[in-house]
């Protein structure tokens, strides 16, 4: 479902220090890791999961670094953050295992199925009821 406005949003200068500025709610981020490394822990060692609304990587980062089998798909509608996540995973060691898609779900190319999906601080952009229920259908 596009929205014209997040790749205005988020732009190379808001990209680069989005980090820094979500650092204030570290604590939610790091409870929801910790939360996802558990509800996915019994999934297979050479999972593929699927990361919507990717940002600037940290969920993928941290489920990577936890689980060095896994595949990564990121999906991410705005240039500049996945190109800091692209970044990001480079410069932790896990880029290897990621395959970017610039772009929204409904544009991602049909593959093999995913193991899990993960979409952390995203339905909020989805302003009206209808875009979210369609969304996560």
């Amino acid at each position: 479902m596009p929205n014209p406005e997040s790749a205005i949003v988020f732009d190379k200068e808001r990209a680069s220090t989005y980090d820094t500025r979500m650092a204030k709610i570290a604590p939610l981020r790091d409870a929801l890791h910790l939360s996802i490394r558990l509800v996915l822990s019994e999934l297979p060692a050479d999972a593929r999961i699927l990361c919507v609304g990717v940002g600037t990587g940290l969920e993928l980062i941290y489920l990577a670094q936890e689980f060095p089998q896994w595949q990564f798909t990121a999906v991410e509608p705005a240039s500049a953050m996945l190109e800091t996540c692209r970044q990001n995973a480079d410069a932790s060691g896990v880029e290897a295992r990621c395959t970017w898609h610039e772009g929204y779900l409904d544009s991602l190319p049909a593959s093999a199925a995913f193991d899990a999906a993960t979409c952390l601080l995203v339905s909020h952009f989805f302003m009206q009821p209808e875009e979210r229920r369609k969304f996560f259908s």
